[in-house]
C-alpha cells in the first residue's frame, strides 16, 4: 500500500511539472523529461528483455517517446493523470521498435 501512495505522489509530481511546463516553465519541463526518460528507459529494457531481443533499441525508444511527448504535449488533458498518457506513448514506441526489428533475436554464441 505504501508503494501505491508513493506512485500517486510521483504521478501528481509529474502532472504538476507538466502543468508548469505548459505554462512556460522550461526548468520544470526539463526535469519532467529527465524523469520520464528514466521511466521509459526502464520500461523499454524490461519489454525488450521479456521479448529476448536485446536492448540495442532502448535509447531510440526513449528519444522517440520524448519527442512524441514534446510534439503532442498540448493534447494532454490537465485533469487526467499523466503517467497513463506517457505509458501509452512509450508502449506504442516499444511495439514500433520491435516491429522494425522483426523476429530477430540476440543470442550469445556461447549458448550454441
Amino acid at each position: 500500500m505504501r508503494q501505491q501512495a508513493s506512485g500517486d505522489s510521483a504521478e501528481e509530481k509529474w502532472a504538476e511539472m507538466m502543468r508548469a511546463a505548459l505554462a512556460g516553465d522550461e526548468s520544470a519541463y526539463r526535469r519532467l523529461l529527465e524523469e520520464i526518460g528514466r521511466a521509459v528507459r526502464a520500461m523499454a529494457r524490461g519489454a525488450f528483455s521479456r521479448a529476448r531481443v536485446g536492448d540495442a533499441d532502448v535509447e531510440d525508444v526513449v528519444q522517440e517517446t520524448l519527442l512524441a511527448i514534446h510534439l503532442k504535449r498540448q493534447t494532454w488533458d490537465g485533469g487526467m493523470k499523466l503517467a497513463p498518457w506517457v505509458n501509452a506513448i512509450a508502449r506504442h514506441k516499444i511495439i514500433d521498435a520491435m516491429r522494425r526489428r522483426g523476429a530477430r533475436r540476440s543470442e550469445p554464441i556461447e549458448d550454441f
